[in-house]
């Protein structure tokens, strides 16, 4: 059962979404080490959202859709915002001349990673994916009453998650250290940050259900 359950969190983990592209498009931006401290909050928020899965009140968001619409809008503006930020930065860059060295990100790392628990936590599809996978995991038979399993579960899944994205965190920063040493190019690597975080707002607004 623990093996099915963790070839599971894999392939569900590895599957393009929201939370891996905004990681994704911070480590092609600003690196490593910004791309990780965000992925850090993203996890965080994933935790705490197990947390309320296993204490029940994830019921009361899943019982009003308009609060999960709600906070699902806040989500999506503030990766536009995000977006917007990068798109500015980008053109910044391209009136830029000569050889140009990234500067110092201004957000702090406690910062971005109450970035990444906002994000994550303002994606009620998040909810809603552990209500859907992690009760096919628990067991009647078991000593562990079911809230007690759902955070081990819960917790297993986000412990799994460092693992799948740091690599592709390195493979994106590999990428980024080529082609940096002008402002053009690094320019076009705000470029990308951007697009990559508007299509992500984009398709959860796709996504959200209104009435």
């Amino acid at each position: 059962m623990i093996t099915t359950y963790v070839i599971g969190c894999i392939a569900l983990i590895i599957k393009p979404g929201p939370d891996l592209m905004c990681t994704l498009a911070t480590a092609i931006s600003d690196g490593k080490a910004r791309a990780s401290t965000l992925m850090a909050g993203l996890v965080l928020g994933c935790w705490l959202w197990i947390w309320l899965l296993a204490a029940g009140v994830a019921s009361f968001f899943t019982s009003h859709p308009t609060v999960m619409t709600a906070i699902q809008l806040v989500g999506i503006v503030y990766i536009g915002y995000l977006s917007f930020g990068s798109f500015k930065e980008a053109y910044a860059g391209f009136r830029q001349r000569g050889e140009n060295a990234l500067n110092p990100a201004k957000a702090r790392g406690w910062r971005l990673v109450g970035r990444g628990v906002f994000m994550a936590m303002s994606n009620p599809l998040t909810i809603l994916f552990f209500l859907a996978f992690l009760p096919n995991f628990t067991q009647q038979e078991s000593t562990f009453p079911p809230a007690v399993q759902v955070l081990f579960l819960g917790t297993l899944f986000c412990a799994l998650v460092p693992f799948i994205y740091f690599p592709i965190i390195l493979a994106a920063d590999f990428f980024r250290a080529r082609l940096l040493g002008s402002a053009k190019a690094t320019a076009c690597l705000k470029l990308v940050s951007a697009l990559m975080l508007a299509a992500v707002a984009l398709i959860l607004l796709t996504q959200v259900k209104f009435g």
